[in-house]
């Protein structure tokens, strides 16, 4: 039997609520246990994101319009009605009557008749209050649920960026993120590669020299030519920027540390050349096999994937080195929107603890004259500045290296010559590098 997206996606949500792991990891295992088709999946895909991206707030009104507490209901029908408070509320290509049909049918299927009639109540209620009112919801601003983020980061945030810019990143990290393509410009030109997508019915624009911004379309990218060839891949500017700084250069050997799923690393290998080598690790051998099965897609012979754990294994010496280092992944909450709850406190100082070790570790391997870029997709200070000023402290044969940086855009580089991206500033994922030269 070929499932459809709502049904997919409330098999999703009660995983992801019962054991709270990776929502990418729970979505690949839903949809290998049922059958369905890629248009499907792809639709579940964002139901399931935006509704863990919001599920604080769905939450609140739920309660509000059906006079019941999380609590009181049953998961599963808990998950319906978020998708159709999703879709009256957020999406505008599904009108309100398809919704409530397809939810209290659903409903049926997977619970009762009982719990349909309830569905059914619920949601046809909330359809009489954006029709009386569109703005009914006002007034639930004013709880701390409706940004949808836990305490702790709302803390955090408040206290760095102030009220004004907290307020900014919130609303940024509870919208649907915009989708970039990165064009090998050594296959295709933009303008070449953009007349392709709107065949295959995409479209973009141009958003850089190498990077197109997808308006419409993007469900469709993968089953691309152009992306099963490897002349397009999907990356954030940000994520690109990293290598940016590091500036590799043609026949250059480089250590790409804690590399997959390894855009960055493709990136890498399309700079360095056919004379130059990338040696990519991860200490996660699933993940490495995702890097391994993309080389065929792209065609190139210049990468050697390897399972390594960068806080004590040993490695060739190289000209250049990239430690995109595990984090908490605050900057990205907009796109992975699942780590705001499944990250503590705690994890902010562990994660900086770890990130030091393994800076300290891969830091011998480089050659006299070469440099490390240090980067995370984080927005705390802790796991950011403070890992490379302690390093900078412990090791006097290392100097930040900020000269001759180009290519950069100019507003996404510091006063210390670091990349520091911001996301309701800057507009892609947040992102920090630093540069760092052996003398």
């Amino acid at each position: 039997m070929k499932h459809d997206a709502r049904f997919l996606a409330v098999k999703i949500l009660d995983t992801f609520e019962k054991e709270n792991s990776q929502l990418s990891l729970i979505r690949d295992k839903v949809f290998s246990r049922n059958h369905s088709d890629l248009s499907n999946k792809y639709r579940a895909t964002v139901l399931t994101n935006e509704i863990v991206r919001l599920q604080d707030r769905f939450e609140l009104m739920i309660e509000h319009v059906s006079g019941r507490k999380k609590k009181q209901l049953d998961p599963s029908l808990s998950s319906i009605i978020k998708i159709g408070f999703f879709e009256i509320l957020y999406d505008e290509f599904i009108p309100d009557y398809a919704s409530v049909d397809s939810s209290v049918k659903l409903t049926r299927r997977i619970l009762n008749h009982n719990a349909s009639g309830f569905t059914n109540a619920v949601l046809r209620k909330l359809i009489r209050k954006q029709e009386s009112n569109p703005d009914w919801f006002n007034l639930l601003k004013k709880d701390i649920r409706w940004t949808s983020l836990p305490a702790w980061i709302q803390s955090r945030w408040r206290s760095q960026f102030g009220q004004k810019g907290f307020l900014e990143l919130s609303d940024w990290m509870n919208k649907m993120p915009a989708t970039y393509i990165r064009v090998n410009l050594n296959r295709k030109t933009l303008e070449t590669v953009m007349s392709e997508l709107i065949r295959s019915g995409i479209e973009t624009v141009i958003y850089s020299d190498i990077f197109l911004k997808v308006k419409s379309g993007a469900g469709r990218i993968l089953s691309t030519d152009l992306f099963q060839n490897g002349t397009i891949s999907i990356q954030n500017p940000a994520s690109a920027a990293v290598v940016g700084i590091m500036e590799p250069k043609v026949g250059e050997k480089i250590l790409d540390v804690c590399a997959a799923p390894g855009a960055k690393t493709l990136y890498l290998a399309e700079k360095v050349g056919k004379s130059g080598n990338i040696i990519a690790s991860d200490f996660d051998e699933k993940r490495v096999s995702l890097g391994e099965r993309d080389l065929s897609r792209h065609g190139l012979r210049n990468i050697q994937w390897e399972v390594k754990d960068a806080e004590k294994d040993t490695y060739e010496m190289a000209d250049k080195i990239l430690l995109d280092a595990p984090c908490t992944g605050t900057g990205v909450l907009g796109r992975k929107p699942d780590i705001r709850w499944r990250r503590k406190p705690s994890d902010v100082r562990r994660m900086s603890n770890l990130q030091l070790k393994i800076l300290e570790n891969i830091s011998k391997f480089l050659k006299i004259g070469g440099t490390i870029v240090y980067s995370t997709c984080s927005l705390e200070p802790e796991e950011n500045w403070d890992v490379v000023k302690r390093f900078l402290k412990l090791n006097d044969d290392f100097q930040l290296d900020k000269k001759g940086i180009s290519g950069i855009n100019l507003d996404w580089i510091n006063d210390d010559g670091c990349l520091e991206i911001s996301p309701h500033i800057h507009g892609v994922d947040g992102m920090f590098a630093a540069r760092l030269l052996r003398k």
